[in-house]
């Protein structure tokens, strides 16, 4: 079973293999958003990009990027992914976009 550590907010969440990692951050109460995008967001359909996580251990545990995150990301590090757009398969360390910036 994956482990995600949020490192921003001091938390571990197991998941099941192909997890949405959105999912996994709200299920956990984990801070995802900036304070506005809190309230205005795409609700993880990959349109707004306010879901970017970064991640910091595990980036070849993750699902290949989307095209939505190929647009929506293009010109960022690589580790930047959206978490409405990312599966969890293997054990990952991440900060959320409320750390990010």
């Amino acid at each position: 079973m994956p482990t995600v550590e949020f490192l921003n907010a001091a938390k571990k969440a197991d998941c099941g293999q192909f997890a949405n990692l959105r999912k996994v951050a709200l299920l956990n109460d984990v801070p995802l958003y900036k304070p506005l995008d809190e309230k205005i967001n795409c609700r993880g359909n990959g349109l707004c990009g306010t879901c970017t996580v970064e991640i910091v251990e595990g980036l070849d545990k993750v699902s290949p990027k989307t095209k939505r995150e190929m647009l929506k990301l293009g010109g960022q590090p690589e580790n930047r992914r959206l978490s409405c757009q990312c599966q969890v398969m293997g054990d990952i360390v991440c900060v959320t976009a409320a750390a990010l910036d």
